[in-house]
């Protein structure tokens, strides 16, 4: 049976082909992998509120959470119990052990759970119980739509922006915030009550019977059932106004615009945003499930640009599709959004860009690819022949390139985790490619013929470079059986490592022995004092010679002296290694050298929560809030302050209201 390097040596076309699968493999998972901040972690927390307008946190503690807790504290593998209880609402998130498998059973066993709780044990004003998966959705980029305008037009231009980012391919979670939800209000006159006899409930029980929409049965005819429904429900102000609340014994219609008006605003909330001082609105573009963080943030970069008449925004690859004629969606959103100006006083900027994170790890792991193949070239050409050093350099290339293609086939995405990961293996995929051309260029300067050589010096060390990619596999193992969701991170790294030392492998074994044999010479003996024909030659053969005298006949002869002497005084170099790995590890054990899992690094983002006295007025919120407001963009380094006024978020991501907190 013939071994691989021989079959590799004997079919340099197929080599070849399978090199050039290999990189145009890799160059398209590189287009299209998809790009996102962190890996996908499997949910392990399920969230459980309830909404009690107008109660304090002490009453909803009482007569809500603490009921609410007892009921669920017997279902299985919970882990723990975390409530927040702001005015209003009650917020408890379950955290699940790592033996919960199905998620969704666990969500049943809750609600059936929250249901044992009689209705009337609980308060009647407050709201059913809702029991959700809790997901934690990973925001890219947010654009502020400002400007000193009323807040039915901020409303309206928002809602215009959400809807066409929800009209974009790619762009399924957006979020808008900072604003009131519509609300049709009804003022009745108190004397108009007195005249006509009437009661607000009775006023409030004909809008409610009068508007609705009801069953009517079906209709039943030879070809099909035809269902009958009466539709009475309307958001229309001029039917409200027109909805008869009782007939009086004259045979007058009393009607709602008889009693009072009727209000088309905005329900009685605290809620106020401002964006650099100014009322705003803010849109929260998400990512989920495999969408593309960085496509995701160019959509909506492109869309913001149009829209304020500014030129697209593009990188190397967009100029070059347009050198070619190709249009690519950014450009399209963009011509669109040109189309369709904002509105005059308004103004709209994108911030908190998340998907600049990824883009410079990207632009990091390229610089590192670049620079380790010049100084893994360089430093081969110290001690190699430079045919051997650039297929070794080729092997860099091609082990990137397998490990990504490798990567779109089992289904891992780019992100800050297996990036990292592809930065940590460069300097490890070179290694069983090095040990392999050496030992076939040594064959070949001991004036063995190059195919045969590449096929013998690659069959020699076959199986210790097998054990030695094997080891470091080994050692990056474990991390994939971490628990939890640090489990769901770090066990990316074992994949990505295991994907480009395998195909460093391949290449080592298969595909650098075909290019050695067909492109190493033997080795000429004959440097004698004659001068070189060729001008190349003239300014290699002093570089050759210099090389030669330090490498080979200095240092290497210094090398020889310390390995001898290290085998004479084996016991010793065995002590002194045991001793310096002592060393080492009581350093860190002992504190000197600190251990930090993950290195903290300056945040180019400032948050700022007040939260005041349980009751205070909004305005009074919103002054201190404005106070903060304006020392903040006071300070030179800062660039944009958005203000969410009556407003915060939980432990749970569920948004709540109330006059007493701001959040900046």
């Amino acid at each position: 049976m013939r071994s691989l390097p021989r079959l590799s040596v004997e079919n340099p076309i197929l080599v070849n082909l399978l090199m050039l699968t290999i990189i145009i493999g890799g160059l398209y998972g590189g287009l299209t992998l998809v790009r996102e901040m962190f890996p996908e972690s499997r949910p392990n927390q399920v969230l459980i509120t309830t909404v009690y307008p107008g109660a304090t946190p002490a009453e909803i503690e009482k007569g809500l959470a603490t009921r609410l807790e007892e009921a669920i504290k017997d279902v299985e593998y919970i882990e723990k119990i975390e409530a927040t209880i702001t005015e209003g609402l009650s917020s408890i998130v379950v955290t699940m052990t790592n033996e919960v498998k199905d998620l969704n059973q666990t969500i049943n066993d809750f609600k059936a759970a929250v249901d044992t709780v009689p209705r009337d044990e609980l308060p009647k004003d407050a709201e059913e119980t809702r029991v959700a998966k809790f997901e934690p959705r990973l925001p890219v980029i947010s654009i502020a739509i400002f400007g000193d305008v009323d807040e039915d037009t901020l409303k309206a231009t928002g809602r215009r922006v959400r809807d066409d980012l929800l009209l974009m391919p790619g762009i399924t979670d957006v979020e808008l915030s900072g604003i009131r939800k519509d609300e049709l209000a009804v003022e009745v006159s108190p004397e108009k009550l007195i005249e006509y006899r009437l009661s607000l409930a009775q006023v409030a029980a004909a809008i409610r019977d009068q508007n609705l929409d009801l069953p009517g049965g079906q209709l039943k005819t030879a070809d099909q059932n035809i269902a009958v429904r009466t539709l009475g429900e309307t958001d229309d102000v001029n039917r409200i106004k027109d909805t008869i609340v009782r007939t009086t014994t004259s045979g007058q219609l009393v009607r709602v615009r008889d009693l009072g008006r009727v209000l088309d605003g905005f329900e009685d909330s605290d809620v106020r945003g401002r964006f650099n001082g100014k009322p705003a609105v803010d849109i929260t573009v998400y990512k989920t499930g495999d969408q593309d963080a960085i496509d995701i943030a160019t959509k909506v970069k492109a869309y913001v640009a149009g829209k304020r008449r500014e030129p697209l925004p593009m990188d190397w690859m967009d100029r070059l599709r347009l050198l070619f004629g190709m249009q690519f969606e950014a450009q399209r959103v963009h011509a669109q959004a040109v189309n369709e100006p904002i509105q005059p006083h308004i103004e709209m900027l994108t911030t908190s860009d998340l998907s600049r994170f990824i883009e410079d790890r990207l632009d990091l792991l390229k610089r590192n690819g670049l620079w380790g193949l010049l100084f893994v070239f360089l430093s081969l050409l110290l001690f190699l022949n430079w045919r051997v050093a650039f297929w070794v350099m080729m092997g860099l290339v091609l082990s990137v390139c397998g490990s990504i293609l490798l990567m779109k086939a089992v289904g891992a995405t780019l992100n800050l985790i297996s990036m990292f990961g592809l930065i940590v293996v460069l300097g490890l995929i070179v290694d069983d490619a090095i040990v392999v051309g050496e030992n076939v260029y040594a064959r070949i300067e001991r004036g063995e013929e190059p195919k045969l050589a590449a096929v013998l010096g690659t069959e020699e060390v076959t199986w210790p470079v097998i054990i030695a990619v094997l080891t470091t596999i080994a050692a990056f193992l474990p991390l994939r059986l971490m628990e939890g969701r640090m489990g769901d991170f770090m066990g990316v790294l074992p994949v990505i490592v295991t994907c480009a030392l395998t195909v460093s492998l391949l290449e080592a074994l298969s595909i650098l022995p075909s290019h050695l044999a067909e492109w190493l010479a033997p080795v000429r003996r004959d440097l004698g004092p004659a001068p070189p024909r060729h001008w190349l030659a003239k300014l290699v053969r002093p570089i050759r010679e210099k090389q030669k005298h330090i490498l080979v006949d200095r240092m290497g002869r210094r090398y020889e002296q310390l390995l001898r002497l290290a085998v004479r005084y084996r016991y010793v170099t065995v002590a002194a290694a045991v001793a310096m790995l002592m060393t080492a590890v009581g350093l860190v054990g002992g504190g000197r050298v600190p251990f930090v899992f993950i290195e903290k690094v300056d945040s180019e983002l400032v948050t700022v929560s007040l939260e005041m006295p349980v009751g205070s007025p909004v305005d009074r919120t919103e002054a201190a809030m404005k106070r903060v407001e304006d020392a903040a963009l006071a300070l030179p380094d800062v660039r944009t302050v958005y203000t969410l006024v009556g407003g915060s978020m939980d432990i749970g991501q569920s948004g709540f209201t109330s006059s007493h907190r701001s959040h900046l």
